[in-house]
């Protein structure tokens, strides 16, 4: 290109670039330098789309194809960035063939021209064509807005806008809506204080303000929090026109800009034409918004008139009210207390949110607590902007978990009686017009009509159904005498008649004081159910403490209640909270008493606690009737009882007779046999007569146990208690029968449990059990006429605890009637002469008095009879060092004194003395011991108790008259175990005994222990 070409592209205005048939620039011009920012020099010899973005957009690439060729097309417009300030720019780009002198196509001109400012104009006239079509199309208001901040972000170039509000007096503005590039956060905010900036100055001015940095310029004040909202944002240069209507400015519309950028006239007149038009389309939503609202309040009016006319439902109405009121007032939640002007209460019952009218606490406040307390004490309606700060907040957390600050409350009053406070709350304060006034009024209205009407209804429904009640009830109740189904008919009629929850009838209990719950109703009668509540605990032991009927609105809101946390904790898992308690009396005494659950905050009718009172005095009257018929039922029972147990007694007296005369016949020549024997085997005999010996002495040794367990069994004496092995007692009495259960054919099967642990007992005894249990299964399988089996088992309890035997037989089982009474005294299945009939009850009685368990189980071919006793605990062992064997000591003539009167015994003693060196006299009775006693000092005496010829008492009280030294000298001897008095006397005067059969070596420990301590008689 010539010097000529070069200097009138120079000279052209807009931006040029020259490329030839390659596509390579050639030329470009100080426009196109400012344009793109490309230096010359960087773009010539380069390839279009390299040297500039702009060529690289396909549209301009396409039309520079079309140049080269030689045509020339239509121009393109694009978005461009200017280079300088990043501010968006539009332009329109043309393309040109470029020739040369011979007129052929040497390369192509592409020219750049700004359009900004007429693209801005139709955008302008586009914005305002579409908010003219949304005043026309739409009158959401919702939908306005978003137009309005949508066109002024396009036409203006902005990347954010926004519409504020203004109510003429207060200090911050109301955003509107918010859009493009603020922050979520920002454009939730809701408010923005009042300073001044451009907003501020624009509706105060009436006139469109700019600035080109909003935190720098001289001309705007902001204050400190709006300035660090500001900086926080980013933003940097601002515009905002007022929006005017009716004479007066009522709020602005703003853009905003990251850069900074200057404000020509033509964008401000353009700002402030949109503001124009968008105040006349928010006019327009606004109107229709008022005109939509108020027949939707009308509607919401005309369908709560008709639910009041037409339905006496209080809850279904009210929370109709509350739902409408909250509609129409805006409130976030409106709801509805029944006052009790009688107790000065309120009620939280209605809502029009469910789940915040369940979450609420407290369900009942008195007219000194609270907002709504403040309502009903003073009548007067109540408006707090800010709840959270006053002190007559109810509850802070829930306030805070709802997003509520706002609370506004109103009387509702009927003929001047305080019927309820309708409450609102909410997030900003509210303020209402007249119009809305006018409608809160009405609601109020309808509120106090239906809850009139509601309580007319009610009392007279409630008059039928409890009379019906109480005579269906009367009848039911006085036609049983059943306490348990006296109770059931009244819990059941109980909750019919108040629709309760629950209900619950408790038994008084005279000992302790306490009330246990014997019938429960109702679909919360678990919160009842097994109910024991000690004396003045709980609504209902109050009631029965001050004998009255007492009510409360919720149990665990009552200060005045005491409850266990274990019931609080079941009454909180149900919803009967609230109740009344009214007791059973009788002119007499307290029976008990009626509780009945309803739902919180409910309260009861005069009328209601009327037939309640009415009832509990049936009641108490069927329960009274119900005492006195088991009360003779009961003494006729007991009079039975007693003419048994008068039978038993005389069995028992007999037996106890028997027993003492058979113990004492019997120990005489037992000891005989046992002394006499223990002798012989002190000293060498012949090998031949060792073993009979023995079996003689273990044999009388058996007979003694014997006597003993009669005497233990008619309650004479107790038995001793050691560390026992049951097994081995088990085996010890196997041993006795073993022969003879192999002679008749009869096996023993053994199943015992190993390391069984040990019992505290009485191995003789215990055998004596074990073997009568081997005799019974033995007899049994005998009876049957043929072989059989006997099974042993030893076990021990799953927790370790008990320890118990089994014997079970193959025999023909125990017939059921008599299962009932085999352990009875003397009750026998035998033939008469072949059983006494004491066997298995001296074996009850055994085990009984060792803490176990004897029972049997019986059926066709097989009886199992189970003895179980307590395991001995390892701590209870402990380590027992063996006794000392007793040591006799010599008398070196010393004289002793034998008082008895059985020859045999009296020899044996004789026998026994004198062995070791004592001098012995003898006399037959206490008359003739005491006349021995006057003529001669005695270093011992040795006396039986019992005796024909002057009893052994007698003869110690005359001799240690007459001596105080022979009180320690006197040794008694007695087979009378069974003598009471005696055993009284000789726990009185702490003299040794020894106890028939006795033997040998414990006989002559009893004289040493007696004899060593004293000096020989004068």
């Amino acid at each position: 290109m010539d010097a000529l070409s070069r200097s009138l592209v120079e000279g052209i205005a807009d931006a040029l670039v020259v490329v030839d048939e390659t596509r390579t620039v050639v030329e470009w011009n100080a426009a196109m330098v400012r344009t793109t920012g490309v230096p010359r020099g960087r773009a010539l010899g380069q390839p279009a789309e390299k040297a500039a973005p702009l060529l690289r957009d396909s549209e301009v690439a396409a039309r520079l194809g079309e140049a080269l060729a030689g045509d020339t097309p239509g121009p393109v417009e694009l978005p461009h960035a200017d280079p300088a300030g990043g501010r968006p720019v539009w332009l329109e780009a043309r393309c040109a063939p470029w020739r040369d002198a011979a007129g052929r196509v040497a390369g192509a001109l592409v020219f750049f021209t700004d359009i900004t400012e007429r693209h801005a104009r139709a955008l302008f006239l586009r914005a305002i064509e579409t908010i003219g079509h949304s005043l026309t199309a739409s009158l959401d208001l919702d939908e306005v807005l978003d137009t309005i901040v949508a066109k002024a972000m396009e036409v203006m170039g902005a990347e954010s806008a926004l519409v504020v509000a203004w109510d003429g007096g207060a200090t911050e503005f109301t955003v509107l809506r918010a859009g493009g590039r603020l922050s979520q956060r920002y454009a939730e905010i809701g408010a923005i204080p009042a300073g001044g900036g451009p907003i501020a100055r624009a509706i105060r001015e009436a006139r469109p303000v700019a600035t080109r940095n909003i935190l720098s310029d001289p001309d705007v004040w902001l204050p400190p929090e709006r300035r660090a909202q500001v900086a926080a944002e980013g933003y940097t240069a601002a515009a905002a026109a007022p929006l005017a209507s009716k004479g007066g400015v009522h709020g602005a519309l703003v853009v905003h800009y990251w850069q900074e950028r200057t404000f020509g006239e033509e964008e401000l007149a353009a700002l402030k034409l949109l503001a124009e038009q968008a105040s006349l389309a928010l006019d327009n939503a606004r109107l229709y918004t008022e005109a939509t609202h108020r027949a939707a309040r009308l509607r919401e009016l005309a369908v709560v008139q008709q639910l009041v006319a037409g339905s006496l439902e209080l809850d279904e109405v009210l929370g109709v009210i509350s739902e409408a009121a909250a509609q129409i007032t805006g409130a976030r939640f409106a709801s509805f207390w029944l006052a009790d002007e009688e107790r000065r209460v309120l009620t939280f019952t209605s809502g029009s949110v469910p789940e915040m009218l369940e979450e609420f606490t407290p369900r009942v406040v008195d007219y000194e607590t609270g907002g709504v307390g403040w309502v009903a004490r003073h009548r007067a309606p109540l408006i707090v902007d800010d709840l959270l700060g006053d002190p007559r907040l109810l509850n802070r957390a829930w306030m805070e978990r709802w997003g509520l600050r706002a609370f506004a409350a109103y009387p509702v009053m009927g003929g001047g009686e305080l019927l309820a406070v309708m409450a609102l709350g909410h997030a900003e304060p509210l303020r209402f017009s007249p119009d809305t006034h006018d409608l809160v009024g009405m609601f109020i209205g309808q509120a106090a009509i239906a809850i009139q009407n509601a309580r007319l209804y009610g009392e007279a429904q409630r008059r039928r159904d409890v009379a019906e009640v109480l005579a269906r009830l009367g009848r039911e109740l006085t036609a049983s005498l059943e306490v348990e189904r006296i109770a059931e008919l009244l819990a059941n009629g109980l909750v019919e008649l108040v629709r309760a929850r629950n209900a619950a009838v408790f038994r008084y209990d005279p000992d302790d004081g306490t009330l246990r719950e014997i019938a429960a109703a109702g679909v919360d009668r678990e919160a009842v159910r097994g109910l024991v509540l000690p004396p003045g605990v709980g609504l209902t032991g109050r009631a029965v403490a001050e004998r009255r009927t007492i009510t409360t609105p919720d149990l665990l809101e009552d200060p005045a209640l005491t409850l266990p946390p274990a019931v609080r904790e079941r009454l909180a898992a149900h919803q009967s909270r609230g109740a009344v308690a009214v007791p059973l009396l009788t002119p007499e005494r307290v029976i008990g008493a009626l509780a009945l659950g309803v739902e919180a905050g409910r309260e009861f009718s005069p009328e209601e606690l009327q037939g309640l009172e009415a009832l509990a005095d049936h009641a108490a009257l069927a329960f009274e009737n119900a005492r006195l018929y088991a009360a003779a039922r009961d003494s006729l029972v007991r009079l039975r009882d007693a003419q048994a147990q008068l039978v038993q007694a005389a069995k028992m007296g007999a037996l106890g007779q028997l027993v003492s005369g058979v113990a004492h016949e019997l120990n005489n020549p037992l000891s005989v046999i046992i002394g006499y024997g223990q002798l012989l085997l002190s000293r060498e005999i012949p090998a031949p007569l060792q073993r009979p010996v023995e079996l003689m002495v273990a044999q009388a040794d058996r007979m003694a146990k014997i006597v003993k367990n009669l005497l233990f069994f008619s309650r004479q004496r107790t038995p001793e208690r050691v560390a026992v092995d049951l097994t081995q007692v088990l085996e010890q009495a196997l041993a006795l029968r073993l022969n003879q259960l192999n002679l008749s054919g009869i096996a023993v099967e053994r199943a015992y449990t190993p390391e069984l642990p040990p019992i505290a007992g009485d191995p003789h005894q215990l055998e004596q059990v074990l073997l009568n249990l081997l005799l019974n299964a033995e007899q049994a399988i005998l009876d049957a006429g043929r072989e059989g089996r006997i099974t042993l088992r030893t076990r021990i309890s799953a927790e370790g605890r008990a320890v118990s035997a089994e014997v079970e037989d193959d025999g023909p089982g125990i017939p059921a009637d008599v299962v009932a009474h085999i352990f009875e005294p003397f009750f026998t299945t035998k033939s008469v002469g072949s059983g006494t009939g004491l066997g298995l009850s001296v074996s009850y009685g055994i085990v009984q008095e060792h803490g176990g368990l004897l029972a049997v189980a019986s059926e066709p071919g097989r009886t199992v009879f189970r003895l179980e006793l307590p395991a001995l605990r390892e701590e209870s062992l402990g380590a027992r060092e063996p006794a000392p064997e007793p040591r006799a000591i010599a008398g070196n003539g010393r004289a002793a004194l034998v008082v008895e009167d059985e020859e045999s015994v009296r020899d044996l003693v004789v026998t026994l003395l004198g062995q070791t060196g004592w001098r012995v006299d003898v006399a037959g009775g206490g008359r003739a011991g005491l006349e021995q006693v006057r003529q001669r000092r005695y270093d011992l005496i040795v006396s039986d108790l019992r005796m024909a010829e002057g009893g052994g008492e007698e003869f110690y009280r005359t001799a240690v008259v007459q001596d105080p030294a022979l009180r320690r000298r006197f040794v008694f001897i007695t087979g009378d175990t069974a003598n009471r008095e005696a055993w009284r006397f000789l726990g009185d005067a702490h003299v040794p005994v020894i106890e028939k059969p006795f033997q040998p070596a414990l006989f002559l420990d009893a004289v040493r222990r007696v004899t060593t301590a004293l000096p020989p008689a004068a």
